[in-house]
C-alpha cells in the first residue's frame, strides 16, 4: 500500500494526475483498497463503490478531474441511499445529485461513498446505534466529533483526501479539530443546501474537510454558487457584501478558561498565536463573556428540533420505533413548546448577528479555539458546552475555517478564524498563508 501517495493532499493528487505520474483510476483503486482495509476499524464509510475514473482522464480544464470524494450521508448523491444516519431512511436511493454534488461532478469529481454521521445530524460524537460508532483515527474508542465524524475520519485516516460534511452548530469544524485536519463552514447562503436533509434551515451549511487549506479553497471555488432553487441561497457576486481592507487586526477572546476552554487547549492556542503576528497581524483581546452562550445553545437546539420534526414528520407518524431513544427524546421535546418559544429562539440567535457586527468594527476576524476540549472517550459524558465556540458562526451566519493547532499532544485540536459575512475567500487565503508559513503538513496516524 503506497501510504506516501495516500497521505498527499488533493492538490498534489491533481498535479500527479495532470503530469501523468499516476492515473485517476489507479489512485481511485488504491483508495478503494485502503478503504476496504481500514474502514472496519474506523467505520467512517457506510456505503462504497469503486468509480470508473477512466473517462474523466480525457477531460481538460476540470478542477477535480478524477478525484474521489467522500460525502456525508445526509447529502444526496445519485446512486447512493441518503440515510442521514437514520434507520427510517435506509434503502431510499437519491433520485438526483444535490446542487453541490452536481457542481463538483461537472468538474470531474467522482464519489467513492457515503460517510457515517450522528443520527439526524443532531449530535457531536458520531455515536450511532443504527450504523455503529465512528472512531477517531488518532485513538480508537474516542469520538471523531460530530455530526460529520465520518467525513473527518475518512480524511484524517487517508481513505480520501476531500470530504463533504454539514455544519449546523460546528459539525464540520468540531470533527476537523478532533481529527487534526482543516474544515470550512461557508457564509450562510454561499453554498446551496439543496439536496441535503435538514437539521436547521437557518444554521445548516454544507462544507468541505481536507488535509490542506489549499484543498478547501479548491472545493469552495466550485461549491460556492447561486442556486435559484434554494431559498437561502445568496448571489454574492451580485451584492457588495464584503470588501477586503487593510485591517489586519485579529480579535482574540480573553480569559479562555473562563469560557470553559480546557487548560491544555488554552496553552496550545496561546503558543500558536505568534504565527499570526509573524504574518503581520495585530492581536486585540475582547470580552466574549458578555455573550450568553447558554441561551444561544438552548435556542439553537430548539430550532433544530422543530425543523427536524417537520423534516421527518411522515416517518415520525408511521415508523416511530425506528428512531433511537435518544432521537425520540430530542424530537418529542418540541411538543412541550409553543410557537412563541420558537419565535423567542429566533430572536436569541439575532443577538449573535448584532454582537458580531460590533466586533468587526474592531478587527477583520475573530481568532479562537475551535473546540473547548480534545476528543474524548465514548465512555465519557458529552460536554454540554462542546459546540459553544463553533455555534456562534452558525447563529450569526458567518464563514469560519478550522485549522489544526501545532501541538505536541497526541490528540489534535483546532483553532478557528471567523470572519464577516462574505469574507470566505479572505479567510481561506489566510489559512493557506498560515499553512505555508508554519509549514504544517498533516501526518497520517498509524492504523496497524
Amino acid at each position: 500500500m503506497d501510504m506516501a501517495l495516500l497521505s498527499q493532499d488533493v492538490s498534489t493528487h491533481i498535479a500527479l494526475i495532470k503530469d501523468k505520474q499516476i492515473s485517476a483510476q489507479e489512485l481511485a483503486e488504491l483508495q478503494y483498497r485502503y478503504i476496504q482495509r481500514v474502514n472496519p476499524k474506523i467505520n467512517a464509510f457506510l456505503q462504497t463503490a469503486l468509480p470508473n475514473c477512466a473517462p474523466q482522464e480525457t477531460r481538460t480544464g476540470s478542477v477535480f478531474q478524477g478525484i474521489c470524494i467522500g460525502v456525508k450521508d445526509n447529502i444526496d448523491v445519485k446512486g447512493f441511499a441518503t440515510t442521514a444516519g437514520m434507520a427510517t431512511r435506509i434503502g431510499r436511493p437519491a433520485k438526483q445529485d444535490a446542487f453541490v454534488i452536481n457542481r463538483l461532478r461537472q468538474t470531474g469529481a467522482q464519489f467513492i461513498g457515503k460517510l457515517n454521521m450522528h443520527e439526524g445530524a443532531l449530535g457531536a460524537t458520531n455515536q450511532n446505534e443504527h450504523f455503529g460508532d465512528c472512531h477517531n483515527p488518532h485513538k480508537h474508542g474516542y469520538t471523531p466529533g460530530g455530526s460529520s465524524g465520518g467525513s473527518a475520519a475518512a480524511v484524517a485516516s487517508g481513505m480520501v483526501g476531500l470530504s463533504l460534511g454539514t455544519d449546523t452548530m460546528g459539525s464540520v469544524r468540531i470533527p476537523a479539530a478532533y481529527c487534526g485536519i482543516f474544515g470550512f463552514k461557508p457564509s450562510r447562503g454561499a453554498v446551496s443546501n439543496h439536496g441535503s436533509v435538514t437539521c436547521s434551515r437557518v444554521m445548516d451549511n454544507i462544507g468541505p474537510m481536507a488535509r490542506s487549506a489549499k484543498d478547501l479553497t479548491l472545493a469552495i471555488s466550485v461549491m460556492k454558487a447561486f442556486d435559484e432553487n434554494c431559498a437561502a441561497s445568496i448571489d454574492f457576486k451580485a451584492i457588495d457584501c464584503f470588501t477586503a481592507s487593510d485591517n489586519k487586526v485579529l480579535l482574540v477572546p480573553e480569559n479562555l478558561e473562563g469560557l470553559g476552554v480546557s487548560s491544555d487547549i488554552a496553552a496550545d492556542f496561546s503558543a500558536n498565536l505568534s504565527a499570526f503576528t509573524d504574518l503581520g497581524y495585530t492581536l486585540e483581546y475582547f470580552d466574549f463573556s458578555d455573550y450568553d452562550f447558554a441561551a444561544a445553545r438552548r435556542a439553537g437546539l430548539l430550532l433544530c428540533e422543530a425543523d427536524m420534526r417537520v423534516e421527518h414528520q411522515e416517518d415520525w407518524l408511521n415508523q416511530p420505533q425506528k428512531f433511537s431513544e435518544y432521537m425520540r427524546g430530542m424530537l418529542s421535546y418540541i411538543e412541550r413548546k409553543t410557537p412563541m418559544d420558537i419565535m423567542q429562539s429566533e430572536r436569541v440567535l439575532d443577538n449573535a448577528k448584532i454582537f458580531a457586527r460590533q466586533l468587526f468594527k474592531q478587527g477583520c476576524a475573530i481568532l479562537m479555539p475551535t473546540v473547548l476540549q480534545r476528543a474524548f472517550s465514548f465512555a465519557q459524558p458529552v460536554p454540554a458546552n462542546q459546540a459553544d465556540l463553533t455555534s456562534f458562526a452558525n447563529q450569526a451566519g458567518l464563514p469560519a475555517v478550522s485549522l489544526p493547532m501545532l501541538s505536541d499532544n497526541i490528540l489534535p485540536a483546532g483553532m478557528q478564524i471567523v470572519g464577516p459575512l462574505g469574507s470566505d475567500n479572505q479567510l481561506l487565503d489566510l489559512a493557506e498563508r498560515w499553512q505555508e508559513h508554519t509549514q504544517f503538513r498533516y501526518i497520517l496516524p498509524s492504523l496497524d
